[in-house]
């Protein structure tokens, strides 16, 4: 026998190693497709199944605080598996918090624009000894009446109570003519005020980002300039004179995610001539005087920072130590200025009281002075109604035709009407349309007219005047 004859056949391999030599699997196209999907917006167990693990909030932002000091490269090396890690939160989500810790990280690393004081060592014993010293540098640099001096001197104490606040009036620095010390009184409050934060310009998104960050005390110089042709800057100022409606909301970052901005603040603005009357209505104005040429007033620049620093100190402790008590100090207001001028002025009578009853006193004088009714400049519509009023006595009448109430308004050299539009008169158009806001309006009806004839056309009944005369010119 051949000595090949002993050889395995082919066909008869052993069992087990036939077993070893499988075909391998082969998925379909979908199932291959979908499983080989990495969509960063999905879970990340999706991705990557594993247990479900619960981490605490503390511990995950503790994680998103360290990626947050990250570079680029070693947070892309480390987004995806932290994100599973962190209850298997979506990459994407991950990303915005991140992101978020990263301007909040940059934000307390940023030198601040504003400085804390450090307050005194020792309690204030006299406050209102401390208020006769702000007053009396007041009175050292600025030519002012009494009454401004002492609103601004509240007004800066003011800056120190905050918390306690419901209502943040706006000092309004005011003139006729430039070279009147507006800058110099600004200038003067910031020194002397809580975290102080002042430009002569300023854009809607820099403010309002600005009292979000710092909580200023903010003071706009010139306003003026920009003020009635920016209707962002005046909402935010708008918003932030109470507690009671202190946010405004805008879209922000790379989705325009509508946020809310606590604008609720202290703000002093200066300027020459008319601003909104929004604002009007939410200011204290401080009006001031061109200097005698005999008067004698010192420089700000050669008060030393010393003393103002010293000030601050003193306030900044004083606040700590009476802030409850300026909270629970109930005054007793003028009842002859209006609701908006008791809201503005009650935080400054409460400060007043707790000064003394001489500046309480003060304060008194000061408020009528400056926000009594004598001194309620009215409203164009407000105007318009007080010589509506004041025609229908002269021509002694209980019914006016439109087109006689019109001439009888332009003819009277004491109203403006003549002269409403940029110099020519103001229309019957206008008029209806100012007259509507207090739901008034004109109706066919028979009256005398300017010649004595009897006659029927569009006017005027005093009866429909009634309610609105006693409501707004009372």
């Amino acid at each position: 026998m051949s000595k090949h004859n002993n050889a395995t056949p082919p066909n008869l391999v052993a069992e087990p190693l036939a077993d070893t030599i499988k075909k391998p699997n082969i998925l379909p196209d979908a199932q291959l497709s979908k499983t080989t999907t990495d969509d960063i917006d999905e879970p990340s167990s999706v991705i990557l199944p594993q247990e479900d693990l619960k981490i605490s909030s503390d511990l995950a932002q503790a994680t998103i605080d360290r990626l947050a000091t990250l570079s680029e490269l070693e947070y892309e090396l480390e987004r995806t598996e932290t994100a599973k890690s962190l209850n298997n939160m979506s990459v994407r989500s991950l990303d915005k918090l991140v992101k978020k810790a990263r301007g909040k990280l940059k934000s307390e690393t940023s030198e601040s624009l504003v400085v804390d004081i450090e307050p005194y060592a020792e309690p204030v014993a006299d406050i209102a000894l401390l208020a006769d010293q702000i007053s009396q540098i007041l009175d050292d640099h600025i030519a002012c009446t009494d009454a401004v001096k002492t609103a601004a001197t509240l007004w800066i104490i003011l800056t120190w109570v905050i918390p306690v606040s419901h209502i943040l009036p706006i000092a309004w620095i005011n003139a006729p003519e430039k070279r009147c010390g507006k800058s110099t009184l600004l200038t003067l409050i910031s020194r002397m005020s809580k975290r102080s934060l002042s430009t002569s310009n300023i854009t809607g998104s820099a403010l309002f980002r600005s009292i979000e960050s710092y909580k200023p005390t903010l003071f706009i110089d010139e306003i003026d300039t920009f003020i009635n042709d920016n209707e962002g800057i005046r909402g935010v100022l708008n918003a932030g004179h109470s507690r009671d409606n202190p946010y405004i909301i805008r879209c922000v970052g790379d989705d325009n995610e509508p946020t809310a901005f606590n604008v609720y603040g202290a703000k002093a603005i200066s300027g020459i001539g008319k601003i909104p009357s929004t604002l009007i209505d939410r200011s204290i104005p401080l009006t001031l005087r061109r200097k005698m040429k005999s008067e004698t007033k010192k420089r700000v620049r050669d008060l030393p920072l010393n003393v103002t620093n010293m000030i601050q100190s003193q306030l900044a402790r004083w606040s700590d130590d009476n802030m409850s008590a300026v909270k629970e100090a109930d005054p007793v207001l003028p009842i002859s200025i209006n609701d908006r001028a008791q809201d503005n002025w009650q935080i400054l009578f409460k400060i007043a009281m707790l000064l003394g009853d001489e500046w309480l006193e003060k304060a008194h004088t000061s408020c009528m002075e400056i926000s009594g009714s004598d001194s309620d400049e009215p409203s164009s519509n407000e105007q318009l109604l007080s010589d509506i009023k004041t025609v229908f006595s002269l021509n002694q009448t209980n019914r006016l035709l439109s087109r006689d109430l019109l001439t009888e308004l332009r003819r009277d050299p004491e109203m403006s009407w003549s002269t409403y539009n940029e110099g020519k008169t103001i229309t019957l158009r206008q008029i209806a349309k100012k007259l509507s806001a207090f739901r008034i309006s004109s109706r066919d009806l028979r009256a005398f007219d300017i010649n004595g004839n009897e006659v029927r056309g569009k006017g005027y009944d005093v009866i429909d005047f009634k309610d609105t005369f006693s409501r707004y010119l009372s």
